[in-house]
């Protein structure tokens, strides 16, 4: 598995998705351990799928939270890593962007 060189500054992700043209995000998840444990959690998900590279998007992706939950950056994630970290390594409800 590639390294996912994640900012020093990461604190939690927010999983988003584009499903039939339309943006689906979810809430966000701060760890406790910070950028490292971040990092466990994207090697887990690598397992399922692809994660990465830092700054890319696609169909699938996560947004890299700092401490105050603020976006700052993205990372790709393939529609299994997507669904492993959804499901297994970071549950949590799913937000949509048009208020449905």
């Amino acid at each position: 598995m590639p390294k996912v060189d994640l900012p020093p500054e990461t604190q939690g992700l927010r999983l988003c998705k584009v499903i039939h043209g339309r943006l689906a995000m979810c809430e966000g998840v701060r760890f406790p351990g910070g950028a490292p444990a971040v990092d466990t959690v994207l090697r887990r998900a690598a397992i399922s799928g692809r994660v990465g590279p830092v700054g890319e998007t696609g169909d699938y992706w996560a947004d890299l939270l700092d401490a105050n939950g603020d976006w700052f950056d993205t990372v790709a994630l393939g529609r299994d890593a997507w669904n492993s970290l959804k499901n297994h390594w970071m549950r949590c409800k799913v937000e949509s962007a048009d208020g449905r």
